[in-house]
């Protein structure tokens, strides 16, 4: 192990840790900043200010400046000569690098070198934060908890900015209120943070009574507002990780009623959220009977309704297609809006359609009555192209729901899979199968991974809009698609072979993060992006190569 040198040393390197930690769940910026502050001080590290005075004052300016200039060249050279002598010892650290250089060999055989270089740029964490953090200090028990401790108060403040934007309805779409990084990511952070609430709470014995509560308070918070951002994915990935640690407390436990008390708990919580979906999906999909002698069948103004229960089916557990004048809806409409009833709207959706599932949704007729019910805020919703009053008003794991049986009966009725998450992910996986039995072995190169998808896309005659191209949403694909079956093992080595060795899923945080992170490889690119790759990288080598080996302690076990 290498110390940093002085105590000045320690905490600079320290602090600049908890930075990059807090910065991954707010700042991309910074992000960026502190991981080359990380790089500095691994250069530097043993760098004296009166070493550099001293040069100064024995021989003025201009030649005291030449010998600090030779004194930061010579500490940079011994650095790198010692932590690369340390790095190439820690065999682990050298495996999970191979991650990137298995990149830089692909681009041997890429046609598209601009894709390739930014796609290196952004996965440069996969090797710089490895190399930096294995040969620096370790960080003891002490440390890491303020790290934990830190990084949690960052994933807080990120979901509180989050409801602020959404009390202010200063968004679109409920993924606008993820201001700093994707949803998506956020919610990766957010489900970390969670299982690091848990540890504290049963797991580590330095808090007091009151903390501990507000412990509990924030872990039911980021739950909260995972339902609130519709984060399927990170709600999911709780929910089996959850069930995972209550089965380990099960064996763990030598207490008969704690055992029957945990087995029952892990039973309840997937039936009970099993039995919540599908409460949610027939309560959407599920109308009151009608009884069609006793509805109207006029308007207010005499003008004969159409009811039709078959061709615009249901939405939101209503009749799309009861309660229609069209010629009222037009003429209210136009009345209301510059954009034509016939137009379309802004994310190119028609607004005749759009207004009647949007009047359907707010429970209004679908007449000139129901047109002039709606606000100003609901006429500029329709306009660009929200079909349903609760998608913006109303968010939830229920309105999620809503979406998705929507896009399934869009891509039902059309063939076109656009409108459902769930159906393009099932088209971008029949391209990557596709793509992949042509190009096995060594796959299409680094940097063509987006020009291989198009030209698939193409291929089988997609009805995806051009919007919705992307690649394989699955991390593991995603790198057997550009470095094929070779560059495949090596990555899946990379991600296993440091863990195993080092006895890291003895370890609840490691065994946590890693998991959080595996799961969410199945259904996303998480390592395309700097706030992914960088939650991805950081953490895996904090945990693993960064922490003194007397901390790096078995599930369960406080520090």
């Amino acid at each position: 192990m290498v110390n940093s040198g002085t105590n000045i040393h320690s905490w600079a390197y320290t602090i600049t840790l908890m930075l990059l930690a807090a910065s991954i769940p707010l700042s991309k910026y910074t992000m960026s900043v502190t991981e080359f502050m990380l790089l500095g001080l691994w250069l530097w590290s043993g760098f004296s200010f009166s070493v550099s005075y001293r040069f100064y004052k024995l021989g003025g300016f201009f030649i005291g400046t030449l010998h600090l200039m030779g004194y930061i060249i010579s500490l940079a050279y011994n650095n790198l000569i010692d932590k690369f002598g340390l790095f190439f010892r820690n065999k682990p650290a050298i495996v999970f690098t191979f991650i990137y250089f298995v990149h830089i060999l692909g681009l041997l055989y890429t046609s598209d070198f601009n894709y390739a270089l930014k796609d290196l740029r952004v996965k440069l964490p996969l090797i710089l934060l490895p190399v930096v953090i294995a040969t620096m200090e370790k960080t003891n028990s002490r440390r890491f908890r303020t790290l934990m401790i830190v990084y949690s108060i960052a994933v807080l403040i990120s979901t509180i900015v989050s409801v602020f934007i959404f009390m202010t309805n200063q968004y679109m779409d409920i993924r606008e209120i993820s201001p700093f990084i994707s949803p998506i990511r956020l919610g990766l952070n957010i489900s970390f943070a969670f299982f690091i609430m848990i540890y504290f709470i049963f797991h580590d014995k330095k808090f007091r009574f009151w903390q501990i509560l507000s412990f509990i308070i924030i872990a039911i918070w980021f739950l909260t507002f995972l339902f609130l951002l519709e984060a399927v994915t990170s709600i999911i990935i709780i929910l089996i990780i959850s069930i995972g640690y209550l089965f380990w407390r099960l064996f763990t436990t030598m207490v008969l009623w704690q055992k029957s008390l945990l087995l029952l708990i892990a039973i309840t919580i997937p039936v009970l959220f099993f039995l919540q979906i599908r409460h949610i999906f027939l309560d959407a999909t599920t109308a009151p009977e009608i009884e069609f002698s006793k509805i109207d069948k006029m308007t207010a103004l005499g003008n004969p309704y159409i009811h039709d229960t078959l061709e615009l089916k249901i939405e939101d557990g209503k009749y799309v297609g009861l309660y229609i004048c069209y010629d009222e809806l037009k003429l209210a409409w136009n009345k209301r809006s510059e954009i034509d009833y016939h137009g379309k709207a802004a994310e190119g959706q028609l607004i005749n359609t759009t207004l009647i599932r949007y009047l359907t949704s707010k429970d209004l007729r679908k007449d000139a009555a129901g047109v002039n019910a709606l606000t100003n805020e609901d006429v500029y919703m329709i306009e660009q192209g929200v079909a349903n009053y609760n998608y913006n008003n109303s968010p939830g794991l229920r309105t999620r729901i809503l979406k998705m049986v929507k896009g399934y009966e869009v891509y039902n009725q059309t063939g076109n899979p656009s409108g459902s998450s769930i159906m393009q992910r099932l088209e971008y996986l029949k391209a990557s199968f596709n793509i992949i039995e042509n190009n096995f072995i060594i796959g299409v190169g680094t940097g063509d991974l987006e020009g291989a998808f198009n030209q698939q896309f193409t291929s089988m005659n997609s009805t995806l809009e051009s919007q919705y191209m992307y690649h394989a949403h699955n991390q593991f694909l995603g790198i057997f698609v550009a470095l094929g079956l070779l560059g495949f093992i090596v990555f899946v080595v990379g991600l296993f072979y440091p863990a195993i060795v080092l006895s890291g899923f003895k370890d609840y945080y490691f065994s946590i993060f890693f998991f959080i992170m595996i799961i969410s490889m199945f259904s996303d690119d998480t390592l395309e992006t700097q706030a992914g790759v960088t939650l991805f990288t950081f953490f895996y080598s904090i945990l693993l190569f960064g922490r003194k080996k007397g901390d790096n302690m078995p599930a369960g076990v406080s520090n």
